[in-house]
């Protein structure tokens, strides 16, 4: 790799470590876009690897205490009723809160294999897919969410971080969020992106 090629690679470490705070000041703003039932997803972040298996990291917050007869309750739900969307989305993000994203895919994706289209589902899915370290995953979930809507703000942006943190590449991770920038000039936080664009760029140079 040689002395170049060593020190773009520490300052991609330092940058995948570093700009973490750049997305946790964007992503509460794009995650207040659950239904009314939801529960708050946890924001993508850099994993720990004890959370490759699908459970939070030892390092993470303690997740609040599982409401097991509202669990029961909603399984019991769609159990009847299988395409029930706003238990599929509960039930998602209990388990996310508890760091058991496995098991929030589990309820995601049966939300998105009754509404294919539903893109706010998508997006959930590709986020637990992520947090569960099914990157490849995630990434085709993401890319299923652009062929129905190439300029979707979110899924743009879920999906450059995800190749940014997944896959360790800046430059897909640019280019997803320079379309962002391009097609979604109202955007309401727009110069947040450009920023985390050009921090990208100075520090992978």
């Amino acid at each position: 790799m040689g002395m170049k090629g060593t020190a773009r690679g520490a300052a991609l470490a330092f940058l995948l470590v570093g700009a973490g705070v750049g997305f946790a000041a964007v992503y509460p703003w794009m995650h207040n876009r659950a239904p009314e039932l939801a529960r708050p997803l946890p924001i993508l972040r850099p994993r720990s690897d004890s959370a490759a298996a699908g459970n939070a990291g030892a390092s993470d917050p303690a997740p609040p205490p599982l409401d097991t007869a509202r669990l029961k309750q909603l399984e019991e739900t769609v159990k009847s009723d299988p395409k029930n969307l706003a238990a599929l989305t509960e039930l998602g993000g209990m388990q996310s809160e508890q760091g058991n994203f496995n098991e929030a895919v589990k309820w995601y994706k049966q939300a998105v294999d009754g509404d294919p289209k539903n893109i706010e589902m998508r997006n959930y899915l590709g986020e637990a897919l992520f947090q569960a370290d099914r990157v490849e995953e995630s990434l085709a979930t993401f890319k299923g969410t652009l062929d129905i809507n190439p300029t979707h703000p979110e899924a743009l942006f879920d999906y450059g971080y995800v190749l940014l943190q997944g896959k360790k590449d800046p430059e897909g991770a640019i280019q997803s969020w320079e379309k962002l920038v391009k097609t979604n000039p109202n955007f309401d936080q727009l110069d947040r992106v450009k920023q985390l664009i050009e921090t990208v760029k100075e520090r992978t140079k």
